[in-house]
């Protein structure tokens, strides 16, 4: 039982960890694209792995 309850606080805690990187990432990439659609330039979004986070670039025209 106490094994059970370890495992489930493990996966809980590494999601809430994720779940927050994600988040971050989120807005750090919104606003590097904002900027760059705004500045006339074209957005670029990338991932490198499946489980990694998105990348944003700007291309300048």
């Amino acid at each position: 039982m106490v094994v059970a309850i370890m495992v489930t606080i493990t996966i809980l805690t590494v999601g809430v960890i994720r779940i927050t990187q994600i988040k971050n990432n989120y807005q750090a990439n919104k606003l590097t694209l904002e900027s760059c659609v705004d500045n006339g330039g074209t957005a670029v979004v990338g991932q490198k792995y499946f489980w990694s986070l998105t990348s944003a670039a700007c291309e300048e025209n």
